[in-house]
């Protein structure tokens, strides 16, 4: 039925009403941004301008600076913490330059008729010290812009406090070099079709728009309150990593009172993926955080206890080592044992029974009476089980002391008398600092647990064959030591010496925890009881399947509480196409293990280009050939993924001879992530994403038809953010296929 003239008419004037409201906006904006921009530039020129002095006058306290003066001594450190503050006001100023702010909100209060119009951006900016004209995506109030729907709508204050709003307006903005490009209203913020049209560009780019495209579920994790501990389980591409990040400069950024940046850990698996991941920190407005691998942190932890160097260890990777296929049956069950919470429960037991026989037990008789009876002794023990047994010295100690001095005192005795009566028994207990060897210990529990496997059985801890416990004796003969033993000997040190190595930690983030077994994080949890946890990974993508976890249950029924700790699951993928998230999804889909199925966003692509060669000389050429189009794509980061340590070498050279190769330092764990052409062992690249990746040569004889080499191609296929391109020799993997 066709429409009326009328009706037409009407159309036509609604039309060119919405046109003239969208000019007087954008007319609007564009002066509002003018302005911020202006601002902007006004504050950088001043703390350039403070900068300057207050390096000046740094510069001269150093100059005339003497230790014995406590008053210079004094106006040094107050200059270089103000030196420290105009620093990154002037960071975050600059930084703002470009695109000031991404989103706008307009709302108002329940029960309050004042309208507020709030500019949301990466950095809070002042116009002076007092006047906020950007509002920092972090403070609460941002969470609308992420959260709500137009209309009524709430969001919670640090402590928890639900503030009631009407929300009337959410605007999203395109600002680049201080221009504005485009903008648009929505109730869904950041929704399919604006993420994708980021998605699509460069890597590089995608990183600088993060902030302004965080998602509902995402948001939900990045706030969630500190007071307790995350499980994350985040499909490849989900932005799991990212939201790790994001979430710790909320937590510094709210709760600054109880949270110090020194007081956080960052614990990855390798270094290159730390310094790819604690890159972005600065720009979140996060300075001074201690960043580690597993291993570096636990040998940290063990401080003088443990010198590895001084000790001639050799610390072995759990990956590295480890060839393709192979069949060694007491190594392999070694392995196994050690990511487990049975082989650390073991542990604990036998150091109970250390600690029995460490400690006399018997009552103490004074002059003819029992002073401190057994039951009693026996009492404070239980009182005080989670103390070290250094500290339980100490405090039986003292409290028989104590005792003494009562009994004395009762009888009259001269205060020289009583102070001389009160010595003798000041390490009647022992000495509370405990001269002990931890890994003396350790083998002497090894051992304990080789001879009478029966009593550890007994008490529900299973424990498998003495042929294991041998093979862990042998290696550690040979100075052969990796993560899990350096956790059980912090574990030692924890339960028996008194000590402030474990006094100074607030908050951990672990980022692909799947990589380490829940032994460990049965350890961190008894190291630092007080501690909360930010856990980050995907058990699809557990490249030590021997050693790491392939299901969360254990992490969260024996690790962590059910109850009071937070598991998330982040389904959606933001980072492959649909062609490689599909082509990954056909991979896991061989798999027994429980898997979480990929929900990529809507984003095509080239479809995943197979191409087989017939001879290795081929597959550099077609690789070659495949770069350098790469290349002129215009696409910045591309990895050519091997297998091994020995194929990445070899590769990197074969291809040195005609393509620019980024350069791996000897250490290979010490290489860091950049732009260009990386050649990089699949272990390497996890939590990395590039432009393109080509996977070299996955035949049959590299990779098998088993969950373990499922999850290694897993990896390696989503680390392609638009191109995967796949060469190889003979027959491809059935995985593959």
């Amino acid at each position: 039925m066709k429409k009326s003239v009328k009706s037409m008419n009407e159309e036509k004037q609604q039309e060119r009403v919405k046109l003239e409201i969208r000019k007087t906006e954008e007319l609007y904006e564009k002066k509002h941004l003018e302005k911020t921009v202006q601002i902007i530039k006004e504050n950088i020129k001043e703390y350039e301008a403070k900068q300057k002095e207050i390096s000046a006058e740094t510069e001269d306290l150093y100059d005339h600076y003497h230790s014995d003066n406590p008053e210079l001594h004094n106006q040094l450190l107050v200059s270089l913490d103000m030196k420290g503050i105009i620093y990154r006001t002037l960071f975050k100023n600059t930084n703002a330059l470009d695109k000031p702010y991404f989103g706008r909100i307009d709302y108002n209060e329940e029960n309050d008729n004042q309208e507020f119009s709030l500019y949301i951006g990466k950095n809070g900016i002042s116009n002076g010290n007092s006047d906020i004209i950007i509002i920092d995506w972090r403070a609460p109030v941002a969470s609308v812009y992420y959260d709500s729907d137009l209309g009524e709508s709430y969001y919670l204050s640090p402590l928890g406090e639900r503030i009631h709003i009407n929300l009337d307006k959410k605007r999203t903005f395109e600002i680049d070099h201080s221009q504005l490009i485009d903008f648009y209203d929505t109730d869904v913020v950041a929704n399919d079709e604006f993420l994708t049209k980021y998605l699509a560009k460069n890597k590089e780019v995608i990183l600088g728009e993060i902030i302004a495209t965080i998602q509902k579920e995402q948001n939900r994790i990045i706030r969630d309150t500190p007071w307790h501990s995350i499980i994350v389980q985040g499909v490849a591409g989900s932005g799991k990593t990212t939201v790790a990040m994001h979430r710790i400069s909320y937590i510094l950024y709210n709760f600054k009172d109880k949270f110090r940046p020194e007081e956080f850990y960052i614990i990855g698996s390798n270094k290159i993926l730390l310094n790819y991941i604690t890159g972005v920190l600065p720009n979140l407005d996060v300075y001074n955080i201690n960043q580690m691998t597993l291993e570096e942190f636990m040998l940290y932890m063990l401080d003088k206890d443990f010198n590895i160097k001084k000790r001639k260890f050799i610390l072995q990777d759990s990956f590295s080592k480890i060839q393709p296929n192979r069949k060694d049956v007491t190594l392999m069950r070694l392995k196994r044992l050690k990511g487990t919470i049975p082989f650390v429960k073991a542990l604990e037991q036998y150091l109970e029974e250390y600690e029995t026989n460490y400690i006399p037990t018997k009552s103490v008789n004074y002059r003819g009476q029992i002073i401190y009876s057994s039951e009693e002794i026996k009492s404070l023990l239980h009182t005080f089980k989670d103390r070290s047994l250094g500290e339980k010295i100490d405090i039986l100690n003292k409290r028989l002391q104590n005792k003494v001095k009562l009994k004395n005192e009762m009888l009259g005795e001269e205060k020289e008398v009583i102070r001389a009566e009160v010595k003798k028994y000041n390490q009647f207990f022992g000495k509370k600092h405990v001269k002990i060897d931890v890994l003396e210990v350790y083998e002497s529990f090894i051992l304990d647990a080789k001879e009478h496997r029966e009593k550890y059985l007994e008490a529900n801890i299973y424990l498998p064959e003495g042929e294991v416990f041998q093979q862990l004796l042998y290696d550690l003969d040979h100075k052969v030591i990796d993560i899990y033993d350096l956790s059980m000997l912090n574990f030692i040190k924890k339960k028996l010496k008194i000590s402030v190595d474990y006094e100074d930690v607030n908050h951990i983030v672990v980022d692909e925890a799947q990589d380490f077994g829940v032994m460990a994080f049965y350890v961190l949890r008894q190291l630092f009881p007080k501690c909360t946890f930010t856990i980050m990974g995907d058990v699809s993508q557990n490249i030590y399947y021997d050693t790491g976890m392939n299901d969360w249950e254990a992490l969260q029924n024996e690790v962590f509480s059910p109850e009071k700790d937070q598991f998330y699951v982040l389904a959606k993928s933001y980072r492959n196409t649909v062609e490689i998230s599909n082509y990954a999804s056909r991979v896991l889909r061989k798999c027994t293990f429980k898997t979480y199925e990929i929900e990529p966003i809507i984003r095509h692509g080239k479809e995943v280009n197979l191409v087989e060669v017939k001879s290795e000389e081929d597959m550099v050429q077609e690789t070659v050939r495949m770069l350098k189009e790469i290349q002129e794509e215009g696409y910045n980061t591309t990895a050519v993924i091997c297998r091994t340590v020995e194929e990445t070498l070899t590769v990197s050279e074969l291809l040195r001879n005609h393509v620019k190769i980024e350069q791996l330092e000897k250490e290979l764990d010490k290489t860091t992530f950049t732009n260009g052409i990386m050649v990089l062992p699949i272990h390497m690249t996890k939590g990395l994403e590039f432009d393109s990746v080509i996977l070299w040569n996955p035949d049959t004889n590299r990779y098998e038809e088993s969950d373990a080499d499922a999850k290694l191609l897993y990896v390696a296929i989503t680390r392609a953010l638009h191109e995967l391109h796949i060469v190889y020799q003979g027959e491809l993997s059935r995985l593959l296929q």
